[in-house]
């Protein structure tokens, strides 16, 4: 990282303690004392059932150059909040770079939009994106501090649970260009409304680059007129859309290839090109013109678009296709959310062989998850899913909405907990089959995937 513990104290408001040289240089900061912590500035953070400063002796004697404290003490930089200098260090250490950040936020799709827009990035750019789930206050500053000289941009995905998280996310991205995919329910629990959870998603402009640019997508009412009245403040804004030529960028021509690919063709301004897109549903188009546009704004032109698009690979358990013998199954375990969830059901009915859905409960939904569970089983019922699989409370709702509304030859089974379901699944599974696994990250289905994957024989048997 190449700054010193005084350049780390000041950043943080942080007082350093005389027996520590303000002039050692800090390789890098960690949170965690399993890490390789030789040279790097351990910052201990406390959680529910955990307390980093435990460790701060551990931490030096694994080589910490350096440690943060609340606690106070000798041989550590005093501090009111060790979460707060986390993200103070991370701002300044963000400041020293020059290049373009794009950051990403949404209801649903901010993972795989981030990802394509990488990957278009990529065409231009040594591009440091956002891995797993280091999208929070603690996991987006350790995003930050992987950057150094050798990278041109950054694209980082935002999450939030509450109002205020994406404020202080911008406070350290200081993106130049802000991506909202939609406004949907998901942490509806926590926010009230799609208008409370507008206004929280929204905060990514609030330490935007004065002449950054806002994507948006125009087929969201909520963002349609947030795009309005952005510019209307002077601000930049491009939406986009599915068949309307109204929006700066625009799908048309949209062909479905199966299970694995799609097309269509990307328009802009008085431009367009034609683009195969490596997954299915259309979502994946919306993403796909997410990051055309994000790309524009970084002045890729529309061949290196379609090169980024085309050359996409989804992260690890989003929408990841897999055959295993008899079967397909369409592995989406990272998270869920009502949004989400409908999308990945409209994918699966669209595969055209027989279809089956196990579905998990979906998390921070509140009064509304009733409702919003039965509305899935309801979705899939009507799209023709052949089979469904509940797994946990919740989603004994989702198995109402398909059973009050399913037709002959649909049937629906239900299970307490993942284990219950693995004992039988397989046996449930026709051989043929596609096969979609989705839940909220804490309902821990990819146990349901690695049944399914190894469990050939037990279809056949």
């Amino acid at each position: 990282m190449n700054i010193t513990t005084g350049e780390a104290a000041r950043a943080c408001g942080g007082i350093l303690p005389p027996d520590l040289d303000p002039g050692a240089l800090i390789s890098g900061v960690s949170t965690d004392t399993r890490e390789d912590l030789e040279g790097k500035l351990f910052i201990p953070l406390k959680g529910i059932r955990f307390d980093g400063h435990a460790f701060v002796t551990c931490a030096y004697a694994k080589g910490a150059a350096a440690a943060l404290s609340e606690q106070g003490g000798e041989h550590v930089i005093a501090v009111t909040s060790t979460l707060k200098a986390l993200a103070d260090i991370a701002a300044y250490y963000r400041s020293r770079f020059s290049l373009p950040i794009v950051a990403v936020t949404g209801s649903a799709g901010k993972t795989t939009t981030k990802d394509l827009i990488a990957s278009v990035m990529s065409q231009k750019f040594k591009t440091l994106k956002t891995e797993g789930n280091f999208n929070n206050e603690i996991g987006l500053p350790r995003m930050i501090f992987q950057l150094d000289d050798s990278y041109t941009a950054a694209v980082l995905e935002m999450g939030m649970n509450h109002s205020g998280e994406i404020h202080n996310l911008s406070r350290i991205a200081t993106p130049d260009i802000c991506v909202i995919t939609n406004i949907g329910t998901a942490h509806i629990e926590n926010l009230g409304s799609r208008e409370g959870i507008l206004a929280a998603k929204a905060e990514i402009f609030d330490y935007m680059a004065d002449d950054g640019l806002c994507v948006l997508n125009g087929d969201d009412n909520l963002l349609r007129e947030l795009a309005e009245k952005e510019r209307a403040r002077g601000r930049r804004a491009i939406t986009y859309g599915i068949e309307d030529p109204a929006a700066d960028v625009w799908a048309s021509d949209i062909q479905h290839g199966g299970s694995f690919k799609q097309s269509c063709r990307i328009n802009e301004r008085n431009k367009s090109i034609q683009v195969e897109i490596p997954l299915p549903g259309v979502h994946m188009v919306y993403n796909a013109l997410a990051a055309a546009a994000a790309g524009s704004g970084l002045g890729l032109n529309l061949n290196q678009i379609k090169a980024g698009i085309e050359a996409f690979i989804s992260s690890k358990n989003r929408m990841d296709i897999t055959r295993c013998g008899d079967i397909e199954v369409i592995n989406d375990v990272y998270n869920a959310n009502p949004d989400s969830m409908e999308a990945a059901v409209s994918v699966l009915a669209g595969a055209g062989n027989h279809t089956a859905a196990i579905l998990g409960d979906m998390f921070e939904l509140g009064g509304f998850a009733p409702e919003l569970h039965y509305r899935v089983g309801k979705i899939a019922a009507e799209s023709g899913v052949l089979t469904l699989i509940c797994i946990g409370e919740l989603s004994g709702y989702i198995f109402k909405g398909f059973s009050d509304n399913r037709s002959g030859g649909q049937e629906a089974f239900h299970f307490k907990t993942k284990e219950q379901c693995g004992e039988a699944v397989n046996g449930l599974i026709k051989p043929g089959s596609t096969v979609l696994v989705k839940a909220s990250r804490g309902m821990g289905l990819e146990y349901i995937v690695e049944i399914l994957l190894r469990g050939k024989e037990a279809r056949h048997g």
